[in-house]
């Protein structure tokens, strides 16, 4: 063996350690073993992208960021790193940071309804009704039974001052509101 294949071995089965760390949930020690890896290779995608889970993990969400966005400088197309850094950002409220993130996320392979839930809240919170209206209406196509997703379009045609299509939106999230001709009726 020569010296590169015999690095590229260590490097290989501390990785493999730092992962068995991570995944008996020793965060700490799990970090610590990536730290000495990222000081090997600091461009190497995986060991960003775990080093970035793990302070998620942690609640450090700054950290996080910094990891996440670093993996994305390097590797800006790649959707699972993407969508680390986008759900970060969701998590500390950016939501004007996530929206770019998982507009990419929704136009790939990688939709699924957790990431058309934070798409939604994204657009409602930033974005204009209408287009949040649009957005939500797509994805209640795809997953209409979701309660967050109908809540949100109820709350969104209520900006929009389409009541009775928001409450009737609103009822189907809550299950607690009945309307009729006659007014609302909250149910408890």
């Amino acid at each position: 063996m020569n010296k590169d294949t015999d690095s590229n071995k260590i490097f290989i089965d501390n990785f493999s350690a730092a992962q068995k760390l991570y995944e008996e949930n020793k965060f700490l020690e799990s970090l610590a073993a990536y730290q000495k890896l990222h000081n090997q290779n600091p461009k190497h995608i995986s060991v960003l992208n775990n080093i970035g889970l793990i302070y998620e993990k942690l609640d450090n969400y700054k950290e996080a960021i910094r990891f996440y966005e670093r993996c994305n400088q390097i590797h800006s197309n790649e959707v699972i790193l993407i969508h680390n850094l986008a759900n970060v950002y969701f998590k500390v409220g950016r939501y004007v940071d996530a929206l770019p993130l998982l507009k990419k996320i929704i136009n790939s392979n990688y939709q699924n309804e957790y990431n058309s839930e934070k798409l939604s809240v994204c657009l409602f919170e930033t974005q204009t009704k209408t287009d949040t209206k649009k957005f939500i209406e797509y994805a209640i196509s795809k997953f209409p039974k979701n309660t967050l997703l109908n809540g949100l379009l109820g709350k969104t045609l209520l900006h929009l001052n389409l009541h009775k299509d928001g409450l009737k939106y609103l009822q189907k999230s809550t299950g607690l509101i009945e309307f009729n001709n006659n007014g609302v009726k909250y149910l408890s």
